[in-house]
């Protein structure tokens, strides 16, 4: 479109080079368009319209200001107008002729016009372009034969008269600035130029001033403005360069600094602010594009070594294509100070809220938006940063108080209800704790809620220590009643005694039978006992002691004595520390003192029956002394049990090693508390016969102390070592049958998959939500036994005779066994299943059922996909089963088939590819994994032919 126009154009850059010419413009240099670009072009338009233009173009360039002015081109023979527009890097040119002539005026003359021009002849105008003329409103021909005072006021007119016509006479030329009248009166400020040609008529030119002149004040006034802004601005203002040398400041920051302006100006910024070092400064300003404005935060130096923070925002602007920064500095030592308190502030009520383990909510029922405190969030187990809605929070809470939360909640909002509520919620850690839920409603001008704000507690400890409490009465209650214990209350002062029911019925007596007095209880204490029983209780009641405690006999209804274990405390002392109250109970400890007589006997015979025990029972204390030996054992180190206990192992054991392992495990046992079997370890009998025994050592304490000590029972299984051996195989078969679920449970499970299929036709579909899971769980349990059922026949076989098998019919039995049983999942065959006999029996179908079903059931994809195909040798056959599920990861490629190893996220048995490895060994056969195509596995399983390699 530049190109197009008809007017020449140029755009010039700051130097006066071509950067931009349309097609006129090159026709009037009479030069190639593409040529002129790069080149000088001031001095191609001086040569071709005269050299006036390059003056004038100079000073618009150097001046940056839009000039326009009318010139005669001698090599054109014509007026032209010569328009230059200046930008931030250079000046565009536009040149167009003037069609009007002014006749035969010197070259002289006409190159002083500027924008506007008129010639006057005598007095009157006979030439005046439209601009000169649009200046004051009028047309040119609305001038052109008048008097040139008909633009100025008396005033004005004379003194051109007296000032500008004389000068003009006098040296040929006359500038200044004129105020002139335009048609509708208004005043036309203009910057003149009156020059006198050689015919004696005289050239005007013009440039209207009066927005510029206007603008002027305008500016010297706003500048002024602009100044006691900058000056009286509550904030500090530094005007500084690159270098941080300040060119400016205002009142403010001198009076901030304590520096006077003159002062202050011969500074560098680094040498008040002290929060960065000048490099710092430096670097951070070159970083800033122009009109950037950055927001830091640093610190000032008054003149009087105080220091305080400050904010800065620092604006970079260019003024004469040089960098200035603009900074406005604002004191915020109070700022810092609130921010420091509320810092405090907000920690304290954090930490209060952590404490009391309390925090807030607020709903905003209108936008239905939901905020926690921090505690609210850790109270649920929750970080911060999660985003939780109302809703969300109802998830929370416990299933069985849900709805009770949910509905105090609708009642606030629709009925303006607070709440108070005690409910349980379940954490994300699924933990169940107590909280209290309270909430007020928050209503507008229109008593509508609009949302609701409340407190959110934890109160787990509190609830476990009022169920605790309730627990330890209930406990209480239940043991007093429980374990028959007598209550006394006695008062020291009147010897006044309260008895429970049980105290009295302890003794066969009835509760109305017993005075409420000290005297009930000393006369039915046995008079043996009676000394015994006042000196533990002078004692406690001393002091000397921290309880009552004493055993004695006391007489029953019938006369008989029963023995009572009395204890008691004393609850309540006068200032003095006089005993005012005690408390206490009686036990019935009849039956065990009984014991306690026969015990003795008991011992003897327990110890005439350990020593007709085969094996060795020992126990020993922390530093290796025997507390008891019986007979087996102290015959091993050829001593009787007598001289064995109350010695060490070292003492008695023959073999000093032996007595060091032996010290160690016993060790081990009293330091952890935990029991130790030692399958099988030797003892050197005294007469140098080595045997091997399996012993256990308990930890115990010894009765009566608080004495750690080890007991231990050691059985000599020499002769049964090499019986064991022989019965290795079959426990180990035992091991792997007890995995096995029993023939009975695969028929009840049967039948509950047969009821449950029955069932799916008659529920609806929530009723199907816990129903498929049923199926699925007996389905799978049915395979379980089935695999098990397997696993025990192969056990069980001791030697099997292996027989041509039809491989297609083996396979396909199961591949359709397989689609009938998940009907989600898709198997096909590649290529068709080879018809080749190979050397196996009838449990081939288990090692296809079981590849068949793993490829299922561990298999994430939407449709599990099964691809089966078959290869064949001469001698050998290869069976593929591909899925397209997660794959096996290399570590795992071997793991698979050892007995119990499950596969990734497998709840199963892990006996299934036990059993496909087992029987595909006993065939004389390979089974492998493979990575495939789409990503999962292939199971490979290679077999011996029977046919010779015939068959397809």
């Amino acid at each position: 479109m530049l190109r197009s126009l008809d007017e020449p154009l140029f755009a010039l850059d700051g130097a006066g080079t071509t950067v931009f010419v349309n097609d006129r413009g090159a026709d009037l240099l009479e030069a190639d368009r593409a040529a002129l670009t790069g080149e000088p072009l001031l001095g191609r338009l001086s040569d071709r319209l005269g050299s006036y233009v390059q003056d004038k173009l100079d000073q618009a360039i150097a001046a940056g200001e839009e000039t326009g002015f009318e010139t005669y081109a001698d090599p054109l023979g014509s007026w032209i107008r010569v328009t230059a527009f200046p930008f931030r890097d250079g000046l565009t040119v536009r040149v167009r002729e003037y069609a009007e002539q002014t006749g035969a005026l010197a070259p002289s003359a006409v190159t002083e016009g500027v924008d506007g021009i008129a010639v006057l002849d005598d007095g009157e105008f006979v030439h005046v372009d439209r601009d000169y003329a649009s200046a004051f409103g009028f047309d040119s021909d609305d001038l052109v034969g008048h008097d040139w005072r008909r633009l100025y006021d008396d005033a004005t007119t004379a003194r051109i008269e007296t000032e500008v016509l004389p000068a003009v006479a006098q040296r040929g030329r006359w500038q200044g600035e004129l105020v002139g009248e335009s048609r509708d009166g208004e005043s036309v400020e203009q910057a003149v130029t009156v020059s006198e040609v050689a015919d004696g008529r005289v050239v005007w030119t013009g440039r209207e001033i009066t927005s510029r002149k206007q603008y002027g004040r305008e500016l010297a006034q706003q500048r002024t403005r602009i100044r006691a802004l900058f000056d009286k601005s509550p904030d500090g203002i530094v005007v500084h360069d690159a270098d941080g040398n300040v060119l400016d400041a205002n009142d403010t920051e001198c009076e901030t600094l304590g520096i006077d302006r003159e002062e202050l100006l011969s500074k560098n910024v680094a040498e008040f602010e002290v929060g960065y070092d000048r490099e710092d400064l430096k670097a951070m300003w070159a970083e800033m594009d122009e009109g950037e404005v950055l927001k830091v935060e640093g610190e000032h130096r008054r003149s009087d070594g105080e220091v305080f923070p400050v904010e800065i925002w620092v604006n970079k602007v260019i003024v004469d294509g040089t960098e200035q920064y603009i900074a406005l500095d604002r004191d915020i030592t109070d700022r810092k100070t609130r921010e420091r308190e509320l810092r405090r502030t907000r920690e304290f009520i954090e930490k209060a809220q952590e404490t009391a383990s309390i925090g807030g909510w607020e709903v905003d029922v209108r936008d239905d938006t939901l905020r926690w405190t921090d505690e609210v969030y850790r109270i649920h187990g929750v970080t911060p940063d999660t985003d939780v809605s109302v809703t969300d929070s109802f998830g929370f809470y416990h299933p069985d108080d849900r709805q009770e939360m949910a509905e105090a909640f609708e009642r606030l909002q629709s009925e303006g209800e607070s709440f108070d509520r005690e409910l349980r919620i379940q954490t994300t850690s699924e933990q169940t704790r107590w909280i209290r839920a309270v909430g007020e409603p928050q209503f507008d001008g229109d008593d509508t809620v609009v949302g609701a704000l409340g407190i959110f507690q934890d109160v787990t400890e509190r609830k476990e220590r009022e169920q605790e409490l309730r627990e330890t009465k209930e406990r209480l209650d239940l043991a007093v009643e429980g374990a028959n214990l007598g209550i006394w209350d006695w008062n020291l002062e009147t010897d006044a005694v309260t008895f429970n029911d049980r105290w009295a019925t302890m003794l066969g007596l009835s509760p109305n039978e017993i005075e409420p007095h000290l005297d009930s209880w000393e006369e039915r204490v046995h008079p043996d006992d009676m000394a015994h029983v006042e000196a533990s209780l002078t004692a406690h009641l001393e002091g000397e002691a921290e309880l009552y405690d004493c055993e004695h006999r006391m007489r029953t209804a019938d006369g008989d004595w029963k023995w009572i274990r009395d204890v008691g405390r004393v609850v309540e002392r006068d200032a003095d520390g006089t005993p005012v109250r005690a408390v206490g109970i009686h036990l019935d400890i009849d039956q065990r003192k009984q014991y306690e007589e026969t015990l003795e006997q008991t011992r003897e015979e327990l110890r005439q029956i350990i020593d007709l025990v085969p094996d060795l029972i020992f126990a020993k204390e922390e530093e290796g002394v025997y507390l008891l030996a019986n007979e087996t054992t102290a015959d091993a180190y050829g001593l009787t049990p007598e001289a064995v206990e109350g010695k060490t192992e070292r003492e008695i054991i023959p073999n000093a090693d032996e007595s060091a392992d032996f010290r160690k495990d016993d060790r081990q046992v009293i330091e952890s508390g935990e029991p130790l079997e030692i399958p099988q370890e030797e003892l050197t009998r005294a007469d140098g016969e080595t045997r091997l025994l399996r012993t256990t050592k308990i930890p115990y304490t010894v009765a009566g102390s608080d004495t750690n000590a080890v007991l231990g029972y050691a059985r000599d299984i020499t002769d049964l070592k090499s019986y064991e051996q022989r019965l290795e195989e079959q426990r180990d078969n035992l091991k792997i049958l007890n995995q096995i679920v029993r023939h009975d449970i695969r028929n009840n499970l049967n039948i509950v998959l047969g009821y449950a299929e029955y069932l799916e036709a008659h529920v609806d579909e929530a009723g199907a939500e816990y129903l498929d899971p049923v199926l699925n769980a007996a389905r799978e349990a049915v395979d379980i036994t089935t695999s098990a059922r397997e696993v025990t026949e192969l056990l069980l076989q001791a030697e099997t005779e292996r027989t041509p098998t039809n491989l297609r019919h083996v396979l396909q039995h199961r591949i359709d066994d397989a689609q009938a049983g998940d009907h989600n999942a898709l198997i096909t065959t590649v290529g068709g299943v080879s018809n080749a006999s190979v050397l196996a029996d009838d449990m081939l179908g288990s090692v296809f059922r079981n590849l068949l079903q793993n490829a299922i059931l561990h298999n994430d994809a939407d449709v599990p996909e099964i691809r089966v195909s078959t290869t064949g040798s001469e001698d050998r056959v290869r069976v593929f089963i591909a899925d397209n599920g997660p794959g096996i990861p290399d570590e795992r490629k071997e793991k698979i088939f050892d007995e119990g190893e499950r596969g990734i996220d497998s709840e199963g048995t892990g006996l299934g590819l036990y059993l496909v490895r087992t029987l595909v060994n006993r065939y004389e056969g390979n089974v492998w994994v493979e990575d495939n195509e789409r990503g999962g596995a292939t199971f490979v399983v290679e077999l011996p032919r029977a046919d010779g390699g015939t068959g397809a």
